[in-house]
């Protein structure tokens, strides 16, 4: 990826806008390490757009995106470096940060982006999102952002996700009990189980899978992230994916809300309950 100038004047200008930076161009502490995440996530946008049709516009779809730091940052590399014809769609629940990134749209003069302030299943597209993404979406906005991404069929799905309440609270009469009884272990057990599920459903779907840790946890403690790619998965890994997700299921007598949101996508799951 070519490097962003972060002391150049249109990069000043975004940061100040979305909130990164002051009106004088510095950049608040506070949000120096948010910058690697960002830029450390655009470099695997930047691997999947590259791969995608130059002859049309590209849709990334955004979802529980907050004050969508990510998608401005993504939208200038794209279209000023890179040169590409792209759309971002960023939903969020919170009203006020939609509205506060539709002024700074304006102001930058990004007319490429809209901002919908709404339940992600509630969103109609008029056409398949390429990318789907969420950075640090909290606990079961990961498993809305995912459903979303199979719904909408899009060729690439890519989530770091933040919290995992859900499996943490719902994971009863498991094996693992004498060491889940300590909460920093019952915590990070939760997350590898929620993430396990997660991509075992997308290979049950037909993606290929990346797990990694995109940034070293000395930026973030949250820093694993899915990485699918919509049919690069074999017939013999969805099935063998089908089993490992049964097993996991059957052991911690708990599954990700992603199941029941798939229903709300009004997927037709291939996943054998």
């Amino acid at each position: 990826m070519n490097r962003i100038d972060i002391n150049s004047e249109e990069i000043k200008s975004i940061f100040a806008s979305i909130g990164l930076s002051n009106k004088e161009g510095i950049n608040y502490k506070q949000r120096l390490k948010k910058h690697r995440q960002i830029t450390d996530f655009l470099v695997h946008i930047e691997k999947a757009v590259k791969k995608l049709s130059q002859k049309r516009t590209l849709v990334l779809l955004d979802c529980a995106s907050g004050k969508s730091y990510l998608s401005f940052i993504a939208n200038y590399y794209l279209t000023n470096v890179l040169e590409r014809k792209v759309e971002f769609i960023c939903i969020d629940y919170n009203n006020h940060v939609m509205e506060q990134s539709e002024i700074a749209a304006k102001n930058l003069g990004f007319n490429n982006m809209s901002f919908i302030c709404d339940d992600i299943f509630n969103v109609r597209l008029t056409q398949c999102p390429d990318i789907v993404y969420s950075l640090h979406a909290c606990n079961m906005a990961t498993d809305m952002t995912i459903a979303k991404g199979i719904a909408e069929q899009a060729k690439y799905i890519m989530t770091v996700s933040c919290c995992q309440h859900f499996i943490r609270s719902n994971m009863k009469k498991h094996p693992l009990r004498s060491i889940t009884k300590f909460g920093v272990y019952k915590e990070r057990i939760a997350d590898m189980l929620s993430d396990t599920m997660r991509s075992l459903i997308l290979e049950i779907e037909g993606y290929e899978i990346d797990l990694f840790d995109y940034v070293p946890a000395s930026e973030t403690p949250k820093n694993v992230m899915i990485r699918a790619k919509k049919g690069s998965c074999h017939e013999k890994r969805s099935q063998q994916a089908q089993n490992e997700y049964k097993k996991l299921k059957e052991m911690f007598n708990v599954e990700p809300k992603l199941i029941k949101y798939l229903s709300y996508a009004q997927v037709d799951k291939n996943i054998q309950r």
